[in-house]
């Protein structure tokens, strides 16, 4: 009888032990889980079933029974994916906004920066020069559009704009300086073959040139990458996760309920990091290259911040030129000899009255600047701000992509930290055994998720754009220019402001329609000889000094035709003028002489 009694004890054991494996099967004790994930109660087994039709959760360590059908394995994989798809999306919506956010504030503060230097500009050359700057003001508006369009579309050659600026300021103010002749567009060009020789506006040109190139191109650079950034999260979020993804994220995050634990076990943080890293090993691609953009971005807000600052440049660009033009007229006779002499001395025109030869005379070399010192250090503040602002937002997002899977685990995916034991470990709850996976688009090795091959067609198509604003930075952080040629055609930086953004404060233009060539920025829509003209006369005793190409169309032997687009009113008044001025002494002069010698 006491040989008996070992053996009723393992008997005794064995069907406890059954009982328990049973009772904890109990698919009551999950039962609130699964309806919580939209399943009807018809669909959730009463009692624990045959787990061999589960083709992912079948292996978990739960004696052979399940808590789920085969349907509801698809539905809550489906689930799974789905919910991980939304949270990668969210994170990746997130740093989108971020730097859409910041890249749009930038762009607003460079279009308000250049509307309001371009009506600074504006209103001083206006009272400074008066109507002789109204006349030739297309002149100016031109630069600011070109500046404008390089800016928003990066088409324009910036070396180009600047020496056809100030080839034809050149042409304009020899014009003007020399009235008393007549110039056709043959001796003009001869004119200003002779610029860079004379140098009649000392070295403003070549420094203006220079800085403009600089800033601008860092600017444009810096609003660039801020976009195409922007842009690279926006569509890395059209990936979706892999078959594999899909069955390791239901492994790690619905088995535990399908094994039969109640309590919503949570998963080890290893193993939901080897998860994360092979669902997102197409994502850990751009990396490097994000890196890298990540410190071509600071560099070039390093610039900004110094001898590139656009803030500095442009706010006072009204001083520049006009610091060029009073280099010019105090070299103006010996410019004007040297030209003579270079290409013969031009044709005499109509002799007329001028008021001191002060066609061009300023009222006062006192160069009063309508901003405000206060309002300058505003500005400067301004940028200053959002330049280190957007540049800190672009530091901390380096290395966002190997961070992205441990970001993911922590929104409530993982045990804490401290807990390696009480975890789910992808079978049954015990502490995690494998080593976390190296970072990085290979995850041949990761015991989750295996991923390799050649990279989607997205993937590539972000890690070149990434490459592209890196070298573009690289060359504007350099002075050097860029080539955006193959740049979306968007204007100012796809703000969405749609057209006419860079024209809606200008006081400079009669029409504020856009950039576009012969849109109205000239007192009529027709070639350079409309601005020579004066508007309709008020006074007409102070037009002849100022109007000096245009009245004297039958003077030139050359350019007979090419000048008298004054209209017939101007003309009528213009012959009235010379009948009373002209024709009538002479009459009453040799009326006198033949009476003389009559008597």
């Amino acid at each position: 009888m006491s040989g008996m009694l070992p053996i009723l004890c393992v008997i005794l054991i064995l069907s406890v032990a059954t009982t328990t494996v049973r009772a904890g099967l109990k698919c009551d004790t999950v039962k609130p889980y699964f309806e919580a994930q939209g399943f009807p109660a018809s669909d959730i087994p009463k009692e624990a079933i045959s787990s061999k039709e589960l083709k992912i959760c079948g292996s978990v360590r739960s004696g052979g029974e399940v808590c789920c059908s085969a349907d509801m394995e698809v539905r809550l994989q489906a689930r799974a994916r789905d919910k991980h798809e939304k949270a990668t999306k969210e994170t990746l919506e997130r740093m989108h906004q971020v730097l859409s956010t910041r890249g749009t504030r930038f762009h607003n503060f460079f279009k308000d920066l250049l509307a309001t230097s371009k009506r600074g500009f504006h209103e001083m050359f206006k009272k400074t020069y008066g109507i002789l700057y109204e006349q030739n003001a297309y002149v100016f508006t031109d630069l600011f559009k070109e500046l404008e369009n390089y800016y928003a579309k990066g088409t324009v050659d910036l070396d180009d704009a600047m020496d056809n600026f100030f080839n034809t300021l050149y042409q304009k103010m020899f014009t003007v300086l020399n009235s008393q002749y007549n110039f056709d567009n043959k001796y003009l060009e001869c004119v200003g073959e002779h610029m860079k020789e004379m140098r009649p506006f000392g070295d403003v040109p070549q420094k203006l040139g220079v800085q403009i190139k600089r800033s601008f191109v860092a600017t444009r650079a810096f609003s660039q990458a801020l976009t195409v950034a922007a842009d690279v999260l926006k569509n890395m979020q059209s990936l979706k996760p892999s078959v594999d993804c899909a069955a390791a994220l239901t492994r790690m995050t619905v088995c535990p309920s399908c094994s039969g634990i109640a309590d919503s076990v949570l998963a080890c943080g290893d193993m939901c990091a080897n998860v994360m890293k092979g669902c997102l090993a197409q994502h850990a691609a751009l990396d490097a290259e994000w890196n890298h953009f990540v410190e071509a971005v600071d560099k070039v807000a390093d610039r900004l911040l110094g001898p590139f600052n656009i803030e500095m440049l442009v706010r006072p660009i009204n001083l520049k030129i006009s610091e060029a033009i009073m280099n010019f007229q105090e070299n103006s006779h010996d410019v004007s000899q040297r030209v003579f002499t270079g290409c013969g001395r031009p044709v005499l025109g109509r002799r007329r009255r001028r008021r001191d030869n002060r066609e061009l005379e300023l009222e006062s070399l006192n160069f009063d600047q309508e901003t405000s010192t206060d309002d300058r250090a505003s500005t400067a503040a301004i940028l200053d701000k959002l330049v280190k602002e957007t540049r800190q937002r672009v530091r901390d997002s380096r290395q966002f992509w190997v961070y992205l899977p441990y970001k993911l685990c922590n929104d409530g995916l993982v045990v804490p930290p401290s807990n390696t034991k009480e975890c789910w470990n992808g079978t049954h709850v015990d502490e995690y055994k494998y080593p976390v996976s190296s970072n990085g688009e290979t995850q041949t090795l990761n015991p989750e998720v295996r991923s390799f091959g050649p990279r989607p067609t997205i993937v590539r198509d972000q890690v070149f754009a990434l490459t592209t604003i890196t070298n573009r930075l690289k060359s504007a952080y350099n002075g050097q220019d860029v080539d955006w040629i193959d740049t979306e055609d968007t204007e100012w930086n796809g703000s969405g402001s749609g057209s006419g953004d860079s024209t809606d404060q200008d006081t400079i233009t009669d029409d504020e329609d856009g950039f576009k060539e012969g849109s109205g920025y000239e007192p009529k829509p027709s070639p350079p000889e409309i601005p020579k003209q004066s508007p309709p006369v008020v006074h007409p005793e102070v037009v002849p000094p100022r109007v000096d190409m245009e009245q004297n169309p039958a003077i030139s032997n050359k350019n007979t035709t090419s000048s008298v687009g004054s209209g017939a009113t101007r003309q009528k008044i213009s012959l009235s003028r010379a009948l009373t001025t002209y024709l009538v002494p002479i009459v009453v002069m040799w009326f006198g002489g033949c009476l003389t010698e009559w008597l």
